[in-house]
């Protein structure tokens, strides 16, 4: 039997299971076939292993990236949180010497006049400078939560991220 357009002949077909009429020994995959008409077949394609391996070391790098994107976003977090911490450390101190220079020049002028009122008004705004010096010092203090990294070691952990209540 020959195949439409091609001028060769095709294969028989045999209904599954049927034994072949040379004895019912299937020829070797690499042995050439006996008769001129009679084609070998070919394995079906499989996924192979190396393809398995391939999509699974792609997983592996997708979640890699994610994860090193979120050390990294984290990382940015901390090092803002840490430059604001020192930018109000740096304040605080300016507010704490502000407020020796005050009770100092109070000091002084209590020394040079025994009158109470300007001292008063001097050892007040050296009070508030070292109210607004420990308030500072409070913010740098809450602040230091966003060094924790809190979200990276959720991730870690394989806890599931915390979600806001709703409005």
């Amino acid at each position: 039997m020959m195949a439409p357009g091609t001028g060769e002949a095709s294969p028989t077909r045999r209904p599954y299971g049927a034994v072949p009429a040379g004895g019912g020994a299937a020829p070797a995959a690499d042995a050439p076939a006996h008769s001129p008409g009679v084609h070998a077949e070919r394995p079906l394609p499989t996924a192979g292993v190396l393809d398995e391996l391939s999509g699974a070391f792609a997983s592996a790098r997708a979640a890699l990236s994610s994860f090193l994107d979120l050390m990294s976003l984290e990382a940015r977090r901390a090092g803002l949180t840490l430059m604001w911490m020192v930018i109000w450390g740096f304040v605080a101190a300016i507010c704490i010497v502000g407020a020796w220079v005050g009770l100092t020049a109070a000091l002084a002028m209590w020394a040079v006049s025994l009158g109470f009122s300007p001292i008063a008004a001097v050892i007040a705004v050296a009070v508030i400078n070292l109210a607004a010096g420990a308030v500072l010092i409070y913010v740098c203090i809450g602040m230091s939560r966003d060094l924790l990294f809190s979200a990276t070691r959720r991730q870690v952990a394989g806890r599931s991220p915390v979600t806001p209540p709703a409005p």
